[in-house]
């Protein structure tokens, strides 16, 4: 996983493909503001609900693939 900045300047965490190949046979997700990964999230989640930093920012893996939130 590697940071990133948004168009707004706040710095993100993306996670890269092998990683999501592993959430998705998982059932993981990501969360993009602290780079946990979330058990027990569908694959096209989206804003949800992160455990360690709770902010809406977990995404499925196939959600964060069709955003190109990935390297």
């Amino acid at each position: 996983m590697k940071q990133y900045k948004t168009r707004a300047g706040v710095v993100q965490w993306m996670p890269s493909v092998e990683e999501l190949e592993d959430m998705d046979s998982h059932n993981e997700g990501f969360c993009l503001h602290c780079g946990e990964t979330v058990p027990g999230v569908e694959p096209d989640a989206h804003k949800d609900k992160c455990e360690a930093c709770e902010l809406n920012k977990v995404y499925g893996a196939s959600e964060l693939a069709l955003m190109g939130l990935c390297y």
